[in-house]
């Protein structure tokens, strides 16, 4: 049987489609019996559900390229003088 570290590493290749039929047989098999693991899978589905839910950013331009190098650049010389 799979250990509780092995279907964690697993996780994501499991909701994923990514394993072989065996390999996902025994993870649900682990899942069945094991609470803990079978809540940490039911997070990490959730956390890519939602994330998958999220428009991807739209693209910066020149304006906003710049206003980020001011700023950066503006914490760089802080952190040099010692603030």
């Amino acid at each position: 049987m799979l250990s509780c570290k092995e279907v964690a590493a697993r996780a994501s290749a499991l909701i994923d489609g990514e394993l072989s039929t065996w390999e996902a047989l025994q993870i649900r098999l682990h899942l069945a019996m094991c609470k803990g693991c079978d809540r940490f899978v039911g997070q990490v589905r959730m956390t890519r559900d939602l994330t998958q839910t999220i428009p991807a950013p739209e693209p910066l331009d020149e304006a906003d390229n710049g206003r980020i190098s001011a700023i950066l650049s503006q914490l760089y010389e802080g952190k040099q003088q010692g603030g």
